[in-house]
This record gives C-alpha cells, sequence and structure tokens, in this order.
C-alpha cells in the first residue's frame, strides 16, 4: 500500500477497504448501515443528547422534525458559527434541565 500510495494515491481507499475485507473476511468493517433515528433516540438521555455532525450535502433537519413530530416532541436546532457558543450552551443546558 505504501507504493501504491506514492504511484497512485486515488487507489488507497480501494487498496485499504480490499485488505480490511480479506484479513477479517467480511465486509462488515468498510460499509457504512444506514443509522435508524429511532434506535438513536433510544439510547439518548436528557444529560446524552443527540448532536448531528453534518458533512456537505447532508441534512437530516426534515427527517428529525418528522420523527419529533411522530414522538410529540420539538426540536431545537443552531448552525453553529460566530458568536453562536453562548446560544447553544443554553440551548443543551435547558434540554439537560427539562428533557
Amino acid at each position: 500500500m505504501i507504493v501504491l500510495r506514492c504511484f497512485r494515491p486515488d487507489r488507497v481507499c480501494f487498496a485499504i477497504r480490499h485488505f480490511v475485507t480479506i484479513g477479517f473476511k467480511s465486509s462488515e468493517f468498510v460499509q457504512s448501515k444506514p443509522a435508524s433515528l429511532s434506535e438513536i433516540y433510544e439510547e439518548s438521555t436528557p444529560t446524552y443528547p443527540i448532536i448531528f455532525v453534518l458533512t456537505p450535502g447532508v441534512d437530516p433537519t426534515e427527517l428529525l422534525n418528522r420523527f419529533a413530530a411522530e414522538k410529540g416532541n420539538s426540536v431545537s436546532s443552531l448552525s453553529l458559527g460566530k458568536g453562536q457558543s453562548q446560544k447553544a450552551t443554553e440551548i443543551l443546558n435547558k434540554a439537560a434541565e427539562t428533557g
């Protein structure tokens, strides 16, 4: 893989996936499983909140709002940026107190 990285850096990810699949005799470790919002919700608590870290092009807002409506809950969302840390802290503290 080191030699491959020198000559074909674009193929290194494929080589690593292939190496792991062959080594563990399973593709379980290289394939991502879709997360179920209901499973994630069941594991959360007021002191263990659900936090989404997003990548470009991914927006779970509608799915989350729909799930919250089914459960009879509300969602507080905040896009973090300059000057938003105080609001985020307030939202987290309120959620920890009230659930």
